[in-house]
């Protein structure tokens, strides 16, 4: 179980993403959360909430679930939910978000932005579309969050494509 963990940790937005070099997101996980079917990633979302702790993020009836887990010492919390179109098929969507304490993100803008979502579709390649997205939680505690919204290029069976902006 911890290897799954360890997985879907590597997807997070690291805290230094102002440096363009950084890697946002990991394809290979990617690659494998798209490659199972609904009822496969609920499994693995049940495995992960009873055996490292992580907390269920409901999803609407349509989509499926999501997970959600956050380290007490540092505040930093990792969101995973893919999007699902139907029970048989892979996601359409992944959508990977990383919670910050407030005022983490002070300097993003729309360069830091460009540059994250060029630097994880390089490592993706063309298979992929990815968008990058900044959101200021004002609940307590507060969160700056980072979404890294993927979604695949090719027209993959019960899949749906998303044009880049």
């Amino acid at each position: 179980m911890r290897i799954v963990a360890a997985l879907l940790a590597s997807l997070a937005v690291l805290p230094k993403t102002a440096n363009p070099q950084e890697r946002v997101v990991s394809k290979r996980d990617a690659d494998r959360i798209f490659r199972l079917s609904r009822s496969q990633w609920e499994d693995e979302a049940t495995r992960l909430v009873q055996s490292e702790g992580w907390k269920v993020h409901p999803g609407s009836n349509d989509t499926g679930t999501g997970v959600i887990t956050f380290d007490s010492k540092t505040g930093v919390g990792l969101a995973v939910r893919p999007s699902f179109g139907d029970a048989h098929g892979p996601p359409e969507m992944l959508v990977v978000g990383s919670y910050y304490p407030t005022g983490s993100f002070r300097r993003y803008t729309e360069q830091t932005r460009r540059e994250l979502e060029a630097t994880a579709s390089s490592d993706f390649g063309s298979n992929y579309a990815l968008i990058v997205s900044f959101n200021i939680l004002t609940t307590p505690p507060g969160f700056d969050v980072v979404e890294v919204i993927i979604t695949r290029n090719r027209r993959q069976p019960g899949a749906r494509t998303m044009p880049t902006p």
